[in-house]
């Protein structure tokens, strides 16, 4: 099932001409571009081209439903964890260190 839309917003003091201006080129990002909004850092939005998005990685990130993207400022300027686990979700490979499939 796709990603639903998040509702584009106009983010306050921006001083571009257009509702909804890419993060990166300024110019409108329309409904029937490519856009992708930057949910985990500044809350802009941002045509696929314009982030060197392939075709092929904004499908699976549009429609993954628990998928977060960020822009490359927000992850330079960090704060951004770039894997995120599902709440409740349980994996002991990454919490815990193994020798030989045996936990330490």
């Amino acid at each position: 099932m796709p990603k639903p839309r998040i509702e584009k917003r106009r983010m306050k003091g921006h001083k571009a001409s257009s509702d909804y201006p890419c993060g990166i080129c300024d110019e409108e990002v329309g409904d029937d571009d490519d856009g992708i909004y930057c949910e985990s850092g500044c809350d802009l939005w941002y045509h696929r081209t314009c982030t060197g998005m392939t075709v092929d990685a904004y499908k699976l990130l549009t429609t993954e439903v628990d998928a977060e993207w960020a822009c490359d400022n927000c992850i330079k300027r960090g704060g951004v964890k770039l894997v995120l686990k599902k709440p409740g979700q349980i994996n002991n490979s990454l919490d815990t260190p193994k020798i030989n499939g045996t936990a330490k």
